[in-house]
């Protein structure tokens, strides 16, 4: 996994081959992915979500920090490029409340596979912007997830305010493959973890705001469930999994990474009925495969990538 987060010359590319490294680092990122939305289930209850979020920055920002001292990047941004951190502030304020309040308002085996909609998201961006290309078996892959995606929808859970949430967090998915496709075009001004560390830092006050006007202080309950599932959110999510991406992302090409990266709402299903004993129902185990193939198909897409090279980030060393 080290070398695979080494930063060198091919990572300013980022169209290294997908190695065992980087096969490793994805799948470690996936598992912790997948515990994310039944962390929230647990969290929720006790701590408001928009309070939550912001809780999880706080506990991830310091594991930030010590990857960019790691990995010789600096914490500050130059004030030319910082039009660019309150871009990827919005997004990361839009993404991660959406997903908590969405995932808080429905089941996390279901919110596992929808917010994970986000490499079918990146795969024709990546087309468009980045010169990533797709071809059939891509495009068959969009359709067989759409088809689980519909499969999914089409049957709400009873008892359960699941249409909302599905909703919503599906809207986090998508929000997420255009901050991806964002992130990619920002690297080579900004490195990753030193990105990470800004949105991260300036999205706090912003969840803490809007927690205050819309939540309220009273609705905070500090209990050891509510703060198990938020150290897992802050520590494993925010800050490790979050930053082992980000360098992923800089190193290979964003599309390629979703060939391991569909494991994560089959990982997030069966987390969820082991941990939490949700229902296995046909629907949920359709819809998942359906997008789980679909995302399989869109990266391991055999057509051809043409990746502009970008320029090398200063100071960056080979290795």
């Amino acid at each position: 996994m080290s070398r695979a987060l080494k930063s060198d010359p091919v990572a300013a590319i980022g169209s290294a081959p997908l190695d065992a490294a980087g096969i490793s680092a994805t799948v470690f990122c996936c598992v912790l992915w997948a515990g994310n939305t039944v962390a929230v289930k647990y969290t929720v209850p006790d701590l408001p979500p928009f309070g939550s979020a912001g809780l999880r920055f706080v506990l991830g920002l310091p594991v930030i920090a010590a990857a960019c001292f790691k990995l010789g990047h600096g914490l500050r941004v130059p004030i030319k490029h910082a039009w660019l951190i309150v871009i990827h502030t919005i997004l990361t304020v839009l993404q991660i409340g959406t997903f908590t309040w969405g995932t808080s308002h429905g089941m996390a085996g279901r919110s596992s596979i929808l917010v994970n909609v986000h490499p079918l998201v990146v795969a024709p961006l990546a087309w468009i912007f980045l010169g990533e290309r797709m071809g059939r078996a891509g495009i068959a892959g969009l359709f067989a997830a759409t088809l689980g995606i519909v499969a999914l929808m089409s049957n709400p859970v009873r008892g359960e305010p699941t249409w909302a949430g599905d909703i919503v967090v599906l809207l986090s998915g998508i929000i997420l493959g255009v901050q991806t496709i964002a992130q990619k075009k920002t690297f080579h001004l900004i490195p990753p973890t030193t990105l990470l560390f800004a949105q991260t830092l300036f999205s706090i006050p912003l969840f803490f705001l809007q927690s205050a006007l819309v939540e309220g202080i009273d609705t905070y309950r500090f209990t050891e469930r509510s703060c198990q599932g938020v150290l897992y959110q802050g520590v494993l999510v925010s800050g490790v999994c979050f930053t082992i991406w980000l360098v992923l992302l800089r190193r290979y090409p964003a599309a390629r990474l979703s060939t391991v990266a569909f494991l994560t709402p089959i990982f997030g299903v069966a987390l969820a009925s082991l941990i939490r004993g949700e229902s296995l129902t046909i629907p949920l185990l359709a819809g998942g495969s359906l997008v789980g193939f679909g995302i399989y198909l869109v990266a391991a897409d055999r057509a051809a990538h043409v990746v502009k090279p970008e320029p090398e980030l200063p100071g960056e060393d080979a290795p």
